[in-house]
C-alpha cells in the first residue's frame, strides 16, 4: 500500500484531448498528488514526425515477427501505429509521465482518427514497459490503473464487461490487451495483428491471456 501511495503521487498522467477536465485534474491532484496534463493534437503529431522511420521500421519488424499471424491490418498500417507508439514513449519522457491516454472516439475522431494512427498498439507497448497505455481518455481507469500497478506491480487492461447469461460467462471489449500481464520482466503472452472489430482499421494486438487466470475488477 505504501508504494502504491508514492507510486500515484510520482505519476503523472498525459491526456490527448480538447476536452475539459480541470475539476476532475484538480480533485485527483489534491487527492492523490497525481497530476493530469493535457496534451494537443498539434503536439502529437509533432512527435509522430520526429520519429525516425529507421527505429518505426525496426519496431515494426519487432512487433509482426512476435505475432502469431498479421490477420487484417497491411505493414502500412503497423509502421504507422509503432511510429505513434515510439512518439508516445517520447512524449511520457519529455514530460517525466508514467500513462498516455487518448480520446480516441471522442475529439481525436471524425469519421477516423485524427492521429496519424490509432493508439491501441502504442498502449499495449507502454503496459508492457511497466508504464500505461488506457484506452478513450478514461481518467477514472488511468488513476485505478496506476494505483493497482502500484499494489501488484503488474499492469491491468480496460473492458466493457457484458454478463452472457445463456453460457455463464462474461464477454470483456475493449479495444487490446497487454502481452505481459505478469509485469515487464515476465513471459509473453501470444498475439495476433488484428484491425479494430467495430471501426474495420487500424492495428491492435488480439491477446491470447492464460484461462483459469484470476483477476480483479476494480475503477475508482
Amino acid at each position: 500500500p505504501f508504494r502504491a501511495i508514492h507510486h500515484l503521487r510520482q505519476a503523472k498522467i498525459l491526456n490527448v484531448t480538447t476536452r475539459a477536465f480541470d475539476k476532475y485534474a484538480s480533485d485527483i491532484k489534491n487527492k492523490f498528488g497525481t497530476e493530469i496534463k493535457q496534451i494537443s493534437l498539434e503536439r502529437t503529431v509533432d512527435a509522430y514526425n520526429a520519429v525516425s522511420d529507421i527505429d518505426a521500421k525496426a519496431e515494426t519488424e519487432r512487433w509482426i515477427k512476435g505475432a502469431e499471424k498479421i490477420v487484417e491490418p497491411p505493414q502500412e498500417d503497423i509502421f504507422k501505429s509503432c511510429k505513434l507508439a515510439l512518439a508516445f514513449e517520447n512524449l511520457l519522457d519529455q514530460e517525466d509521465a508514467t500513462i498516455m491516454t487518448v480520446d480516441c472516439y471522442g475529439t481525436m475522431w471524425d469519421k477516423t482518427i485524427k492521429l496519424p494512427a490509432y493508439p491501441c498498439l502504442g498502449f499495449t507497448r507502454l503496459n508492457n514497459m511497466g508504464l500505461g497505455g488506457i484506452c478513450e481518455s478514461d481518467l477514472q481507469c488511468a488513476i485505478t490503473h496506476i494505483i493497482f500497478q502500484g499494489l501488484a506491480g503488474k499492469p491491468g487492461f480496460v473492458s466493457d464487461p457484458t454478463v452472457d447469461e445463456s453460457n455463464n460467462s462474461i464477454i470483456l471489449a475493449h479495444c487490446l490487451g497487454t502481452t505481459k500481464m505478469d509485469g515487464p520482466d515476465g513471459p509473453a503472452a501470444p498475439y495476433k495483428l488484428r484491425t479494430i472489430r467495430e471501426r474495420l482499421e487500424g492495428v491492435v494486438p488480439q491477446v491470447k491471456m492464460r484461462v483459469g487466470q484470476k483477476v480483479t475488477q476494480a475503477k475508482l
